[in-house]
This record gives structure tokens, sequence and C-alpha cells, in this order.
């Protein structure tokens, strides 16, 4: 690090510091992209047939030691695959219809009824139960204190 003067005589201080991180940018870059290139590939990739070699980028990662031969399975193995591959199963398949048929509008009103009366003996039930009755109550009180407490603020202040 050397020290140099500006125009106005401040000190500042030269380093190296952008090309080294410009040259270690480029060396990670680099790097990862190696890396990315032979861990890509399915760890149970098929070996090539006899006759034919792996390819290049596969011969300078073994070499390396990042990557291996795979052993062809066990007989056991091959036997439990099936001889044929499983057909795709579709991704967006359009949903299946409904059963039955759509109701009328004298049927949905009659349902409709039907829930209402069910929450209406519902209401019923809870209102007779004590404490939801209490809390019902305590509620209502809170609601009429806060409705209070802000009418009689806005009442004390001037006017602007």
């Amino acid at each position: 690090m050397r020290r140099k003067t500006d125009r106005m005589g401040l000190r500042t201080f030269s380093t190296n510091f952008g090309r080294r991180r410009a040259r270690s940018a480029a060396l990670a870059i680099a790097t990862a992209t190696a890396t990315l290139a032979v861990c890509a590939a399915p760890a149970q990739e098929a070996t090539p047939p006899q006759n034919e070699s792996p390819s290049p980028l596969h011969s300078l990662a073994k070499g390396l030691g990042f990557a291996t031969d795979v052993d062809p399975p066990p007989d056991f193995v091959q036997q439990s695959r099936p001889a044929q591959p499983a057909a795709e199963i579709p991704v967006f398949n359009p949903p299946d219809e409904p059963p039955g048929k759509a109701k009328s509008a004298k049927e949905v009103q009659a349902i409709d009824d039907d829930l209402e009366s069910i929450a209406k003996s519902h209401d019923a039930l809870r209102a007779a139960y004590p404490p939801a009755a209490k809390a019902v109550a305590a509620a209502a009180a809170e609601k009429k204190a806060k409705s209070q407490r802000k009418s009689d603020a806005a009442a004390g202040s001037p006017p602007l």
C-alpha cells in the first residue's frame, strides 16, 4: 500500500483492491461454472456403451476426482424395474365434473332457509349460556364507553 496525496493535500491510500477483486470474481465464476457443469449431470446417468468413450467433461472431472463411473445396478434391482417405462401423468388435467345436476333456485332457497333456521337455534342456545351472555354485555359496555370517550374528547378540543 502506498501513500498518496490528492490535489488538496489530503492523504489517500492507493490499493490494488479493484484489480484483485476482479481477478477473484473471475476465478470464482470459472470455478462455479466448472463445478456446476460437473455436478449438473444426474447421479445415476447411464454408462456409455463399451465402444463409446465417456464425454470429455466426464473424463476431466474423473481425472480431478469429482466424478466416478457408475456400476450397473444389481440383478434384483433390474428385475424389480418394469420393462416399459410408466406412462406420463399429465400435469394440467381439467377437473372432473361434479356428480349430480345443478340445483334449481327453489332448492337453493330451501337450503338457505334450513341454514338460517339452524343458525337461529344455535344463537338462542349461545345466548342462554351464561358466560356468552356476560361476554356480550361486557363487549357492549366497552363499546359504549369507548364511543363516550371519543365524543368527550371531540367536545373538549378547540375548533381548528
